[in-house]
């Protein structure tokens, strides 16, 4: 039987762009599988399919499927948090290439209330509170169960 460790959503973020999907570790692999186009122009999914040596990412998420960017057992990635995303999401090399991933929904892919008035503000405000505190729990979690992993 199969144990998941941990699955959670990440955006991978490229540039001014992102992409939503999935970070999953089962069974000391670490996977990452995009959901979906997000922000990222077809160029930038191309570019990713060349560095990562993966096809099909471009044609899958255009439509609507997930497709796995890679899978690789712990032993081969190296993972780590900078100071300056304050636990909220993190930096992982694979294939020699390093993918940097937010724990929490980029802001330019968020909806906004700013047409509700100062009801619409406050409680913008108390979502992105909300969503701070969501991203460093989950950070939290990505740093114990890949320490614990690459320690099996």
């Amino acid at each position: 039987m199969t144990k998941m460790k941990l699955r959670t959503e990440a955006w991978l973020l490229r540039g001014i762009s992102s992409l939503p999907g999935e970070l999953a570790l089962m069974n000391g692999t670490l996977t990452y599988f995009v959901a979906g186009t997000g922000s990222a122009w077809p160029w930038q999914l191309r570019k990713l399919e060349r560095l990562l040596g993966v096809s099909g990412l471009e044609g899958g998420v255009d439509t609507g499927r997930r497709v796995k960017l890679f899978s690789e057992p712990v032993a081969g990635v190296r993972a780590w948090c900078p100071w300056y995303y304050f636990g909220g999401g993190i930096k992982i090399a694979v294939r020699g290439v390093t993918l940097r991933f937010s724990f929490g929904t980029p802001a330019n892919m968020k909806v906004r209330r700013r047409h509700l008035g100062a009801g619409g503000a406050l409680q913008d405000v108390a979502d992105n509170l909300g969503e701070i505190v969501l991203m460093r729990s989950r950070g939290k979690l990505w740093q114990k169960a890949l320490q614990k992993a690459a320690a099996e």
